[in-house]
């Protein structure tokens, strides 16, 4: 029996002893175009090298041909998913070679005309150790407990969890910017603009991210305020007095200034989210259009006379994936951008609010102080609201410093990453 007549009987493909890590330098790119079903239809030469067989195995053969036992079936699994669903993917790879060797990649996948195009670099960034480990752990795990596609992902999304990832786009990401990062700097390629970009939006995402989870801690204190004032008045005036209608007037108020920041940063698709992740999506695009641009020339340089792939064709898809991930790329940066811009205002919008109950909380003060002795809880009240307004206009102004600073950067980064 055999897979296909290019690839031979199944005896040929039989996995070899391991010998050994492939050669593999940091400046090679790995290409392979297959079709639908995965089958492959072109490759450049690094892929022919590194895989140890010559074109007349490799064209028509399937890709899974190149994939290593240490590889955990859950991860082709969610490659594979997100693939056929036109999603772009990345994730690190250990593939083997006919000669029983074996090399790591980060390895991205894009859908393209008829199929689907993969791009690979040697990964030299500090992520490759806890991927290693991982994949050991759900190999094992697979082997051992025979977990579903489910399970498989449902330990791997905990184990990303507990790096700090939300979720697999969100380390993917990640990935491919440290990736790309430590290729430059290896290459000695590092554009110091570039890198302190790059450095900015980083650190001052994380920032956002604590940022927002502290204002919101903040507002709920906040909000239990009222109610005390509320049992102050009842001891301290009858019903309907002005301590009571001060108290109504603060819930009022904050009642709304809550409402709005739920949208702002409460709620799973809040502005603070939505800029982390157009940001890292930006950045992910212009990743991907960097690395693909870099591919025609690598390709023009090899010697095409002995291989039977169609070198025009190849140059093409190469050029038509390129402008569309760079027109990707530049989309996604304005809307980050522009998002960014958004967060800016919504946080002035919320600290301009904050000053009508600043205004209400004056107006408690002068009623504790016209009450004398008898309205000692009622200053207490007051001084607490003093300590968590000034925290909540802090925390305001932070994330309107720190939005300015993303959007900024976003910019500059751009600006180091467009073609000349």
């Amino acid at each position: 029996m055999t897979f296909n007549k290019a690839i031979g009987p199944a005896a040929d493909l039989a996995d070899p002893e391991e010998s050994g890590e492939e050669s593999f330098a940091v400046d090679q790119i790995i290409f392979s175009r297959t079709d639908k079903r995965g089958v492959i239809q072109a490759g450049n030469d690094v892929l022919r090298r590194l895989s140890g067989y010559g074109w007349d195995r490799l064209i028509g053969a399937p890709h899974r041909i190149l994939r290593h036992p240490d590889m955990p079936k859950v991860v082709f699994h969610m490659l594979w998913q997100a693939i056929q669903q036109d999603k772009p993917m990345v994730a690190y790879v250990k593939n083997r070679s006919a000669r029983g060797g074996w090399y790591w990649v980060l390895s991205l996948i894009v859908p393209c005309e008829g199929g689907y195009f993969s791009a690979r670099i040697k990964p030299t960034g500090p992520m490759l150790d806890t991927v290693k480990r991982l994949y050991a752990e759900l190999v094992a795990a697979e082997q051992s407990k025979s977990l579903s596609h489910e399970g498989g992902e449902a330990l791997l999304l905990e184990r990303l969890a507990e790096h700090g990832f939300r979720n697999y786009h969100d380390f993917m990401c990640r990935a491919l910017e440290q990736e790309l990062s430590a290729r430059n700097t290896a290459l000695g390629r590092t554009n110091a603009a570039q890198a302190r970009s790059l450095s900015t939006i980083t650190a001052n995402l994380a920032a956002t991210e604590e940022k927002q989870k502290v204002l919101l801690l903040e507002f709920d204190e906040l909000q239990s305020i009222p109610t005390n004032m509320r049992i102050i008045a009842s001891r301290l005036e009858p019903s309907g007095g002005p301590i009571s209608a001060i108290s109504d007037n603060y819930k009022f108020a904050s009642t709304e200034i809550s409402r709005r920041l739920e949208a702002f940063a409460g709620n799973d698709s809040n502005l603070c989210q939505a800029m982390s992740t157009l940001t890292a999506d930006a950045l992910f695009l212009t990743g991907i259009a960097q690395l693909l641009g870099e591919l025609p020339k690598q390709f023009a340089k090899e010697d095409h006379t002995q291989s039977p792939i169609d070198f025009a064709k190849e140059q093409t898809v190469l050029a038509e994936l390129e402008f569309s991930y760079a027109t990707q790329s530049r989309a996604a940066v304005i809307k980050a951008e522009q998002v960014s811009g958004e967060l800016n205002l919504a946080s002035g919008e919320i600290r301009r609010m904050m000053l009508g109950l600043d205004t209400i909380r004056v107006m408690g003060r002068v009623e504790s102080g016209r009450l004398g002795s008898s309205g000692v809880g009622l200053s207490s009240t007051i001084d607490q609201l003093d300590l968590r307004h000034a925290a909540i206009s802090e925390h305001l102004q932070s994330l309107m410093d720190l939005s300015a600073s993303i959007k900024s950067a976003i910019n500059a980064y751009e600006r180091t990453t467009a073609p000349r």
